[in-house]
């Protein structure tokens, strides 16, 4: 396994984690299996992102991400591409890791926040061990997506470029994101 030690991390609007609290292994990879990872802590967060740029990469309606301090995953030996796009937002470089095999997109990693990665919440063994905690870029949401009830959703991103907290709205019953 590649990687390092466990750390942990401070993102705008979170809590920090440490990963002595809770003992956790989330193990996943793509498709055809060439590509494997672990991380032995939980994610720092795991949300659903619906903008126009998670929509193409996942060629669905959102990418529902969990987000790691780059060093907490550590991957086996199989070889990962790597495709780079600049953020239409930030200016700051989006890199997206996928297995060139069966090209499943198993995460990103980014310019303006080197020290994360994201894995792609369908690459686990077991999706459902990471719950998502919240939905970013709802204003870019396709028809047809239901937000839940009790969960933060941000219409753009969880915090603006200088790194303040952005508002999150709460429905009190699922909505829909778009009508017609």
């Amino acid at each position: 396994m590649r990687g390092g030690k466990p750390s942990s991390i401070v993102l705008p609007g979170t809590l920090k984690l440490f990963p002595d609290i809770m003992s956790i292994i989330l193990e996943g990879g793509c498709l055809c299996g060439k590509v494997r990872f672990r991380a032995d802590q939980p994610p720092v967060r795991t949300f659903a992102c619906h903008c126009k740029f998670c929509q193409r990469v996942t060629g669905t309606s959102f990418f529902a991400e969990s987000i790691f301090p780059a060093d907490a995953v550590q991957f086996n030996d199989g070889e990962l591409s790597r495709y780079e796009h600049v953020s239409d937002g930030s200016q700051k470089k989006v890199f997206v890791h996928f297995c060139p095999s069966c090209g499943t997109t198993v995460g990103l990693t980014f310019e303006r926040w080197p020290e994360v990665r994201a894995i792609s919440r369908g690459c686990y063994d077991d999706p459902n061990a990471v719950e998502i905690t919240s939905h970013i870029w709802t204003e870019s949401a396709q028809t047809g997506v239901v937000l839940p009830a009790s969960i933060d959703c941000f219409a753009g991103a969880r915090a603006r470029l200088d790194g303040q907290a952005e508002q999150a709205t709460r429905h009190d019953l699922p909505v829909m994101a778009r009508l017609g």
